[in-house]
């Protein structure tokens, strides 16, 4: 008999980079519906005329990438690799007081500080969250390691904070908010996709390292789907990973797309809460750019990440005129996604998606079913309510509430 490998037994695993382009060790399991890497290299052939009837005489391999695509239900802990590999800034709040706050006893200072010296560090064992500072300055973040009454956290702090600020640990659910990044460079960070497939030798993996989105689209239908999501991007070549990587996905389950409430005009509660909207989409992109220099490799020099552009699809049953006023009176309304499954404290799960100014391209009247439907196109504009801490402009805000610990994605 043959030897085979079972497709049923693939798994999708992440990690965050440090160095875009140097491949990690998965962290965490991504459940998918379909993952489908491609290693391209450019090819260089040699058709210089030497007296002989033919055309080519030799082929090497120039630079190398690989392309990949990916899609399947949104887990509403682990879409939040996704969402901060293509949008990069992450502010992480929210959760219960557990336990005595303290104080810190200097500065920390945004992308530098990862050491937060305490005036008490009772009950702050490695894995605790805190919360630092306080009212629109606050943030978690999550504790590594401790030693006398310095807090080594997972990652640099992501904004200032003087001395003196309080200190509390906290309890699930937390939030991470993602936005267009605008400090530094603009470069969010790039996560190593590790893809057990069975052939590869020794470990059965290849690591897909530097990987960086273009695409997030975010999609629901209430009649017939969960909500579920496409994506697709660029990544330095795979390489086999050296050990076998082991799946462990979470007790999350994915969302059924009629748990979903929409606003337009304002949240989605109160008076601007719609029951008419069927199904719909919200696509994300990003431009990439891979930057090949010579430096005695094949693989890029860089991904550059480009601009965020945000558009989407709604289609409303027509209760009235709205969908195409909003539209011809170009009055770009405030729209606002939830999908959650509904349970209340620790275990609860919620994505939303915000976008405060979304511009209606088009509204099409459709007959074509037996109830009346506008089927709607808009655009998300830039604006500042939807930035978080880098500062800038950003045209959505995606809002994660889960029990994820800060500083993971």
């Amino acid at each position: 008999m043959g030897n085979t490998f079972a497709s049923a037994k693939q798994f999708v695993g992440v990690a965050r980079e440090a160095t875009q382009g140097t491949p990690l060790a998965m962290v965490g399991t991504i459940p998918v519906d379909k993952f489908e890497p491609e290693d391209k290299p450019v090819w260089l052939d040699d058709k210089a005329i030497r007296g002989s009837m033919v055309e080519q005489y030799g082929r090497q391999q120039g630079v190398i990438k690989a392309d990949f695509s990916m899609s399947g239900p949104v887990f509403g802990d682990t879409i939040g690799w996704l969402l901060a590999n293509i949008l990069g800034d992450n502010a992480y709040s929210g959760g219960t007081n557990a336990g005595s706050s303290t104080t810190t006893t200097g500065a920390l200072t945004a992308g530098t500080t990862n050491v937060v010296p305490l005036t008490s560090a009772t009950g702050i064992i490695a894995g605790t969250v805190l919360t630092l500072d306080t009212a629109g300055n606050a943030e978690n973040v999550t504790v590594l390691s401790i030693a006398a009454l310095n807090a080594t956290l997972t990652a640099p702090v992501a904004k200032n904070h003087a001395s003196g600020v309080t200190v509390q640990p906290v309890t699930a659910p937390f939030t991470s908010a993602f936005s267009t990044y605008n400090a530094a460079q603009g470069q969010p960070a790039s996560h190593t996709f590790t893809h057990f497939q069975g052939p590869t030798a020794t470990s059965g993996a290849r690591q897909y390292p530097g990987c960086c989105l273009s695409e997030l689209t975010l999609k629901f239908n209430a009649e017939s789907q969960l909500f579920t999501y496409d994506a697709k991007g660029n990544c330095w070549p795979s390489v086999p990973a050296s050990v076998a990587p082991t799946s462990a996905p979470s007790t999350v389950t994915p969302i059924p797309s009629w748990r979903g409430l929409i606003g337009i005009g304002g949240p989605a509660s109160g008076g601007t809460l719609l029951k008419n909207i069927t199904d719909g989409e919200i696509a994300i992109k990003r431009a990439l750019e891979p930057v090949y220099t010579a430096q005695n490799s094949q693989n890029p020099y860089i991904i550059q990440r480009g601009a965020v552009s945000v558009s989407g699809k709604l289609n409303f049953v027509a209760a009235d005129e709205s969908p195409y006023l909003a539209m011809i009176n170009n009055t770009q309304p405030q729209l606002q996604l939830i999908l959650g499954n509904g349970v209340a404290g620790a275990g609860l799960v919620q994505v939303q998606v915000d976008c405060q100014l979304a511009a209606y391209d088009a509204s099409k009247y459709n007959a074509g079913k037996a109830a009346v439907m506008y089927d709607v196109t808009f655009a998300g504009i830039a604006n500042t309510t939807n930035a978080g801490a880098s500062g800038g402009y950003s045209p959505t805000k995606v809002t994660l509430t889960n029990s994820v610990p800060p500083q993971t994605y």
